[in-house]
């Protein structure tokens, strides 16, 4: 069994993520409310045994998917 290593958003620990389970994943972009930010950008990877809405990491896809990520 493989893992992916990532870091979550809201309290910077690591997550391990089965990829075989990885149901889809996307980039949510920085957003900036009255010259603030409201929330940095950071992706949502999602998981085909959970209907939580997802995960929020700090990692880019690219930077996800490296080799080194991989356990």
């Amino acid at each position: 069994m493989r893992f992916i290593k990532v870091t979550s958003l809201k309290d910077k620990k690591p997550i391990y993520i089965n990829p075989d389970f990885i149901g889809h994943m996307y980039r949510v972009p920085e957003k900036k409310m009255y010259g603030t930010v409201d929330e940095i950008e950071h992706t949502v990877i999602g998981v085909t045994t959970h209907n939580n809405g997802g995960f929020k990491v700090i990692e880019d896809i690219d930077e996800i998917f490296k080799n080194d990520r991989l356990f």
